[in-house]
């Protein structure tokens, strides 16, 4: 058999969002201030989730000649503080120690894998506000018009040619003048040309730090205070916060920032929001399913997504059947659609959470999923599996994923319930599925299709991945899962209804190019 070694690629075809970010200011005073990358490092390990390429920090210290000094590197966030050499992690901690900083964890939906790219991205100035650093999490929808304005001049020149390369780009712009403009104000100008999903995290060597959300609120963004008032935190997750002891955790809205500056931290107004556009797939998918979205309980979605699955269940169920859920993110579902049906749900697929970023595998997508997971014979064999999983994108996986349970644990049927909507477009605000041929059920509709799936697609699709059947979510159930006005929710992904005007015009050019046999990522190609 042929091996490779994987030297930091996706796992299988798993969808990843592009990353994390944090940040921290403890008041100058106590045995604690000096402790920001302590709190970052913690900060970044419960953001793990959001990224595994790359992990980074600035951080803030005044009596220092580097009073900003940024470190990251590629790999997991214990990889890159380098936890299990106790001295090489302790000289690291000595070294950025500050009181104030901003941490990021990057999984890459486009740029290319080195440690160039990993962020936070500083710019050195000799003036103090000139100098900055910056994490950023999302997508600008309009980076092909950006870079053109940014280029136009002939006195610029990119390196990395990302959206993070771009804004600070434009962030530097706003800080061209001789005066120290307000920060509200340069995020306020940089909303009116950014055009898509953008959180932000920005630390200047004056001290002040900036936490933004953009005004549609793609990603979630959340903020928090110790008991004493003496330390603030900011962090794509509550989880995070949590674990930091911090649990007066507020979301911060769309179009607000957090502005630290003076010795005060405030909550300013920088943009309108014209309407909120949550995506729905922070709650299906990505976010740890401890934490809490705009006041939503990422477990409760889950769990209302497996009960409203069993509404739609047309098998009839006897003792032959069991549930088995996806590990992990479709454990709370799987749970509760099989609690509606009244059959068990066990464990029958065993996650190998020991695979790391590098690791010697099998060449053949099969023998990635034999790696990744483990078929209980003793709990599948002669079962009539109604196997849960949280979606189906590229579909590569569970077509492997279907035969692997049939061959190896001897299951008798492998009926597919996913508990997200069909993908039928790509994203733009964050997510690494960029076109239409990589996604599998436009290779079945061939044209842009609103509403529910159709059964006789859904035969198809089961046929063709070796399922026995296959039954998606509703829109209208993901809508009354999540518990949010669907107004409120970007679902462009599923429903081709995408929030911003570059959102509109690359889904056009998408299923273009996809006409066209071009695969190439839509927004590295002129609109």
């Amino acid at each position: 058999m042929e091996y490779i070694i994987n030297l930091g690629g996706k796992m299988l075809d798993d969808i990843h969002e592009e990353c994390g970010i944090c940040a921290v200011y403890i008041k100058e005073n106590g045995d604690t201030a000096n402790k920001a990358l302590f709190y970052l490092y913690k900060l970044m390990l419960n953001l793990q989730n959001r990224g595994q390429l790359s992990a980074g920090i600035t951080t803030f210290n005044p009596n220092r000649n580097q009073i900003l000094d940024t470190y990251k590197d590629l790999g997991h966030v214990n990889e890159v503080f380098r936890t299990s050499n106790r001295e090489k992690s302790f000289n690291i901690f000595k070294r950025y120690a500050g009181n104030k900083g901003i941490g990021h964890v990057r999984y890459a939906t486009s740029g290319s894998e080195d440690v160039g790219v990993a962020q936070p991205f500083e710019r050195h100035h000799g003036k103090k506000w000139k100098w900055f650093s910056f994490g950023f999490n999302g997508n600008l929808a309009n980076y092909t018009e950006l870079k053109k304005q940014l280029l136009a001049s002939g006195e610029y020149h990119l390196t990395y040619e990302n959206d993070t390369e771009i804004m600070m780009h434009y962030l530097s712009l706003e800080l061209r003048m001789k005066k120290k403009p307000n920060l509200v104000k340069v995020f306020s100008n940089l909303a009116k040309k950014f055009d898509g999903c953008y959180n932000i995290t920005f630390i200047n060597a004056e001290g002040e730090i900036a936490v933004v959300r953009d005004p549609y609120g793609f990603r979630p963004l959340v903020y928090g205070f110790s008991e004493d008032k003496k330390i603030f935190m900011a962090a794509s997750e509550s989880v995070a916060l949590i674990n930091c002891g911090i649990h007066n955790i507020k979301p911060l809205k769309p179009g607000y920032m957090v502005y630290v500056h003076d010795g005060k931290i405030d909550i300013k107004k920088y943009t309108d929001a014209k309407r909120t556009a949550h995506c729905m797939f922070e709650w299906v998918y990505f976010s740890n399913v401890s934490s809490v979205l705009d006041d939503k309980s990422v477990y409760i979605t889950r769990t209302n997504l497996g009960r409203e699955l069993a509404k739609l269940e047309t098998e009839k169920i006897n003792k032959d059947f069991i549930v088995v859920p996806v590990p992990d993110t479709a454990k709370a579902a799987g749970d509760a659609f099989a609690y509606e049906l009244g059959i068990p749900s066990k464990e029958g697929i065993i996650r190998n959470r020991y695979v790391g970023r590098t690791f010697i595998e099998g060449s053949s997508r099969y023998d990635k999923v034999q790696n990744k997971y483990t078929a209980l014979r003793d709990v599948l064999e002669g079962k009539k599996v109604l196997l849960v999983d949280d979606s189906i994108v590229r579909g590569n996986t569970t077509r492997q994923l279907v035969r692997y349970l049939k061959d190896n644990g001897d299951a008798k049927e492998v009926h597919l319930r996913i508990t997200c909507p069909p993908i039928r477009g790509p994203c733009f605000y964050g997510i690494d599925m960029s076109t239409v041929s990589e996604l599998l059920v436009p290779k079945y509709e061939k044209k842009p299709v609103s509403g529910d799936i159709t059964k006789e697609t859904c035969a198809t699709i089961a046929k063709d991945v070796g399922a026995d059947s296959l039954i998606y979510q509703t829109v209208e159930g993901l809508i009354r899962s999540i518990g949010l006005p669907k107004n409120n929710l970007c679902t462009a992904c599923i429903t081709g209804e995408y929030p911003t005007l570059w959102g509109k015009k690359l889904f056009k050019k998408a299923w273009e190019n996809h006409r066209k046999g071009i695969k190439g990522r839509t927004y590295a190609i002129k609109c």
